[in-house]
């Protein structure tokens, strides 16, 4: 299923837009943040883990309400 912008209400888009900036920290954190000890780095990737899943989640479910959306339009 392809969802173009501008079949998108601006609620659904916001929702993007918190899931991929959600995406975005989780991946940066790793990139930038270097932990000097072990409890440090096991903090970090829990970190980067529930960012990366929280980000999942809400694209998800972005996605999800632009079909239900669409749906309804049609």
């Amino acid at each position: 299923m392809w969802i173009q912008k501008w079949q998108l209400d601006p609620r659904t888009r916001r929702i993007l837009v918190i899931g991929n900036l959600s995406l975005s920290i989780g991946l940066l954190l790793w990139i930038f943040v270097h932990p000097s000890g072990q409890t440090q780095k096991d903090v970090l990737d829990a970190v980067c883990g529930f960012s990366l899943g929280l980000s999942l989640g809400i694209n998800l479910f972005a996605f999800w309400q632009a079909r239900r959306c669409h749906e309804k339009q049609l």
